[in-house]
This record gives C-alpha cells, structure tokens and sequence, in this order.
C-alpha cells in the first residue's frame, strides 16, 4: 500500500475524493443525447438551449458543488444557453459557447471551494490545467461504478443480439415499405457520426463531474525572485516619459505645426485620425500586462516606495487610458468615412473592455481589497457582462442601422457587406429597405431572398433569429422559392 501511496498522483491534485455514482453515469448518458441532438441541429436552437441547461444541473446535482459562488459561475451559463436558441451570428455564437465552457469548467473547479475573486492568474493556469487531466481521465471514473461481471454479460448479450437484429430487421424492412422508411436515413457515415457525438458528450460530462468530485489543486508557491526598487521605478519612468511624449504628439497635430508635419509626410488630417486604432491597443493591453506583471514581480515591503510605485503605476494607467481614448476617437473617424462594420464594432467594444480593465488594474494597485486576488475575477466578469450585452443588443441589427442612417446621409453603402450578415441582421434589413437608394435596395433584396430556405428544420433547431428572419422574408420574398 505504502508503495501505491508513493506512486499515486494525488500529489498533483489528481486524486478523485468521491467515486462516481448512478447520478454521474445519467447525468453522462444525458448529456450525449443531447449533444447529439444539438450538433445535429446546428447548435443554434432550442436543442443547444437544452443541452447547456442540462448540463449545468447535472454539474450542481450530480457532483459535490459546495458554495454560492461554484453554483453561480455555473448558472450563468444559462444566459448564454438561451442565447443559442436566440441569435444567429457568427460573431456571437462562437464567443457563447467559449463563455459556456469556460463558466462550466470554472464552476466545476470551484466546487470544492475557492473564490473567483481568490485566484491570481498562476493559479487559474494551475486550475485549467488540473480540469483538463481530470477530463482526460473521465472514463475512468465513470466507469468505476460498473459490475465488471454484468459489464461483460452485457456486452456478450450485445454480441450475441446485434446479428440477430440486422438479419430480422433486413427481412422486415423488405416485406414493408413503411417499416423500411424508417431506416433510410442510417448510413455507415451517419452511424459514425451518432457515436462520436455521443461520445464527445458523455466524455465531456463526466470531465466536468470528475473535476467537481476531485481534490482540490496544488497551489503556487511564491515567487523565488523580487525586483527592486531602481529596476521598476527606471520602467514605469520610462513608460510615463513615452506616453507623456505621445500625449504632446495629439497635442501638437491639432495645432498648425502639425498640419506642417502631416502634410510633409503625404498625409491629410482625417487620414492620420484613422490610423494606428489596433497599434493604440496593442500598446494598451501590453501597458497593461507589464504593469500587472510588475506588481507581482516587485518587492513592495518598504511602505515609502510602496507609495512611489502607486503614484507611478496610477499615472501609467491614466496615460494609457487616454491612449485607449485616442484609439477609440480614431476608430469612430474610420467608420464615420467607411462605415461600420462586425469588426469594427466588436474592436471598439475590445477597446470599451480594456478601458475598464484598467479601470480595474488601477483599482487594485491602489491597494483595493489588499488581502485578495480580485482582478482576474473581475476582469472576466466584465468581459462576460460585454459579451451577454452584445447578445442583448443584436450587434449586427447595429451593424444595419449604422450604415442605413450613413446612406441616407451621404448615399455611400455597401450592399454586398449588408447582404452576408445573418439572420440577425435580416429584419433590421427588411426593414431598412425604403431607405436604401437603389441600386443597393435591389441587391439587397436578392441576396436577402437568395437564403431563404433555412440550413436546419425541427423543433430542435428553433431560433427565434431564424424565425423572425423568415417572416421578414416573406415581406419582401414571398412564399418559399418565389420572390416579388
């Protein structure tokens, strides 16, 4: 036994502390009808809805959530759930199901105790990848709870069925049409496709019970190093003499010298506010990371260089707030002359979400809630609030009405951009059609009517998107296959 202890990985947290039990096993057989069903249906639908909901209640009853919070994080995958049975976009619907993964993987993980608001970035690393190898590990604990004697009968008796099956079935099949109707849609192809679907769902489902049921991760231990107190105050001098210096450039290029400069260099005004938004980003993020960074690096028991580093990093923050309003200015110059576009928009809610981030940052550098690691909690929380309001809103009925008020300012529109969005965007279209100029109406209407018939059908492919989408087609298509 001593030798078996040695070699265990409990060690590394990959210990299970509860066994499986009838709640996993259906909550796991659950879970792959379901999956099988949404992916079938395109996952955009009421099927995908369920799927999700599903699964959120088989983590909170089929594991050991111990805690409000564990139990929350996982039910606010059932907002975006919904979401799946509410919106079409492409721009949306990959972003919902990486929030829905994410929340589940980080309820199942706190399930066993923790704070959201407790865990620095190492440790959210150190809790992914402890889900991830309770996740390889999900057969096996699903398959713990199995008789193997009744496992193995089971198996001979489906052996032992299965020939009999297909050659009764075969007979039947071609003494009755209808009997055989039923079988049409088997194929090799579709056969494999049910069983690996099943499978991803199953497997899937009994990851995340494994991790609610597993011991709790190592933590990780303290840096071995420490910055002083000239290196950081050189880099966060640095950063402060480069901003204020980019602070002087917007300065100067609204006053006649800059005209000068700008004119030198081939440039018109309005051509140097639309450039350099995702270079502005970019320095903001980085600005962001390395400030982050610093504070966990720097020693700070000195309460008088404590302050010095305060002020610097406060000031540091400021600076690149005004770098994320620049950026935000230039891209609004860009889609006043280009009009606006899913990229465009979401660029500018990215820039929203940093401004706030380091809202936050700054926050936490001032010494808010000390005793805590909140701000990577907090700064996933406010990504997900941007993304469930984005799901609010619609982004491309946005999108639409943007570019239709631009029209019927300046006549300027891109019909073909208009006619690729989906159907999120197709009411708000329909809609617009008496104020678009032709010939951008016509094109609209063609390519609006061209996708009429929808990819899925059935209950389980439900979406109210899709359903107000057709009725806005038959304004202006007619009936199926017909158009005015």
């Amino acid at each position: 036994m001593s030798m078996l202890q040695q070699t265990s990985p409990r060690p590394l947290g990959l210990g299970v502390e509860r066994p499986a039990d009838g709640r996993v096993l259906a909550a796991a057989a659950g879970a792959a009808v379901l999956t099988d069903l949404a992916v079938r249906s395109g996952v955009a639908g009421v099927a995908g809805t369920l799927r999700v909901v599903a699964v959120a209640v088989g983590v909170v009853i089929g594991g050991r959530v111990a805690g409000a919070q564990a139990a929350g994080v996982v039910a606010a995958t059932v907002p975006f759930g919904i979401c799946l049975s509410v919106r079409m976009s492409p721009w949306l619907l990959p972003l919902d199901i990486l929030a829905i993964g994410g929340l589940l993987v980080l309820g199942a993980s706190l399930a066993g105790g923790g704070s959201l608001f407790d865990l620095p970035v190492p440790n959210l690393v150190v809790r992914a990848l402890h889900a991830l190898g309770h996740g390889i590990a999900a057969p096996a604990y699903v398959a713990a709870p199995l008789n193997r004697r009744r496992s193995a009968a089971v198996l001979r008796g489906v052996g032992l069925a299965l020939p009999l099956l297909v050659v009764l079935g075969l007979l039947l099949a071609s003494a009755d049409a209808v009997f055989a109707g039923f079988f049409q849609w088997w194929s090799p192809v579709t056969v494999i496709t049910h069983a690996v679907l099943l499978g991803v769902g199953a497997w899937g489902m009994a990851g995340l019970l494994r991790v609610t049921a597993a011991e709790r991760p190592p933590s990780v231990p303290a840096l071995p190093f420490r910055l002083g107190h000239v290196e950081t105050t050189v880099v966060l001098g640095s950063l402060l003499a480069l901003f204020a210096a980019f602070a002087a450039a917007q300065v100067v290029a609204l006053s006649g010298g800059g005209r000068h400069v700008l004119e030198t260099a081939g440039l018109t005004y309005a051509e140097y506010a639309r450039t350099g938004f995702f270079q502005l980003l970019a320095v903001a993020g980085i600005t962001l990371v390395a400030l982050v960074g610093l504070r966990a690096v720097t020693d700070l028991s000195d309460p008088a260089y404590r302050l010095r580093f305060t002020v610097l990093a406060e000031a540091a923050i400021a600076l690149t707030l005004v770098i994320v309003v620049v950026a935000l200015r230039r891209l609004g110059l860009y889609q006043d002359a280009y009009g606006l576009t899913m990229l465009r928009l979401y660029s500018s809610v990215f820039a929203v979400w940093i401004g706030v981030v380091l809202v936050l940052a700054g926050c936490a550098l001032a010494g808010f809630a000390p005793g805590r690691a909140w701000f990577p909690g907090a700064a996933m929380v406010a990504g997900l609030a941007l993304l469930l309001g984005l799901n609010v809103v619609n982004p491309e009925a946005i999108v639409v009405r943007h570019n239709v008020d631009r029209a019927a300012r300046t006549q300027k529109v891109d019909p073909g951009y208009l006619a690729e969005l989906s159907d999120d965007a197709v009411p708000a279209l329909v809609n617009a059609l008496p104020r678009l100029p032709e010939p951008a109406r016509s094109q609209v209407v063609a390519a609006v009517c061209d996708r009429y018939d929808p990819p899925f059908d059935g209950w389980a492919a439900a979406n109210t998107s899709r359903r107000r989408a057709t009725d806005a087609r038959r304004r202006v298509c007619g009936p199926v296959g017909v158009r005015r």
